[in-house]
């Protein structure tokens, strides 16, 4: 393990954050952590790059205390949600700079801005002005930075944040690529398909402990075994009667008035579904199954927890 946090508590002002957290991180893997906001996601990545330190408890980070020792921080970087980037210079001016703020030899720097844009695939871009570069790209050259000082672990919050679908799917291959050449990832997210499609293990944070930790597919079989989220959408905005039906039927509405849901036991009873509702005079637009999304993971751990 690269990581072990064993029962911290971190209390920020009259808020305990923190209540007796346990994790454990492998090397070259991606973990995802999810949660609501509040839990205490950035708590814990303050907690492994030793901005913080727990009120009890014990974190070790390659064999090191992360808050008294440098040398298991000198192993790992933090790529902020934020671009941290200079606008109004090239990326590779950017990374040389980053590489001096870093405190690598004048004779590196040249070698360690290369390498660390082709580990990311921006070389063809690093003439190019950071305020030109699409959000990928940004998100890209702000990975490279981390990457200067080689790090055997890298933090990540949030990183697809505002960037396109395109973009993202690159994002992950990317950081997929750093996993396969032994680097251990730890990434933050609010999105639960993300972690199913990127992420080894993902860990839920609820109440201020890990509240689900495990491959995402285990965890949801865990959770709701075969049941899956049953989604309608009706041609027309339901009148009173329509809405009573579908009530009447087991379906909840959404935000949106066209979008009703309900849970099925598989997909065999799923099949037969379209046309019972038409017998009820539902108007249907579509119908689809889906895996049960992060609100309802959530419920189901805060439900358990109360």
């Amino acid at each position: 393990m690269i990581a072990v946090l064993t029962e911290v508590h971190v209390r920020l002002g009259a808020r305990e954050v923190l209540r007796g957290l346990n994790l454990a991180l492998k090397q070259g893997e991606i973990f995802a952590l999810l949660g609501r906001n509040g839990t205490g996601k950035t708590t814990l990545m303050r907690l492994l790059t030793g901005q913080l330190r727990p009120a009890s408890g014990d974190v070790q980070v390659f064999g090191g205390d992360p808050g008294r020792e440098a040398a298991p921080r000198r192993l790992m970087s933090l790529v902020p949600q934020d671009i941290a980037l200079y606008p109004r210079l090239t990326v590779r001016e950017n990374l040389e700079i980053m590489a001096g703020m870093a405190g690598l030899a004048k004779r590196e720097i040249s070698s360690r801005v290369a390498e660390a844009m082709a580990l990311v695939q921006v070389e063809g871009r690093q003439r190019d002005l950071i305020d030109h570069l699409s959000g990928g790209y940004k998100r890209r050259a702000n990975i490279a930075a981390a990457l200067l000082t080689r790090p055997r672990l890298l933090l990540l919050d949030e990183p697809t944040v505002g960037v396109d679908v395109d973009a993202r799917l690159s994002l992950h291959r990317t950081l997929r690529r750093l996993r396969d050449q032994g680097m251990s990832i730890l990434l933050t997210t609010h999105d639960l398909d993300e972690a199913r499609a990127l992420a080894d293990r993902i860990g839920i944070l609820a109440s201020g402990r890990m509240a689900e930790e495990g491959p995402v597919g285990d965890i949801l079989r865990r959770m709701f075994g075969d049941r899956r989220e049953v989604v309608v959408t009706l041609s027309q905005e339901p009148g009173d009667t329509v809405r009573s039906t579908l009530e009447r039927l087991g379906f909840a509405p959404t935000a949106n008035p066209l979008e009703w849901t309900s849970w099925s036991a598989g997909v065999e009873g799923f099949a037969s579904l379209p046309a019972a509702l038409r017998r009820q005079g539902i108007d249907l637009h579509e119908i689809s199954l889906r895996e049960p999304g992060l609100e309802h993971v959530l419920a189901h751990v805060e439900g358990t927890r109360s």
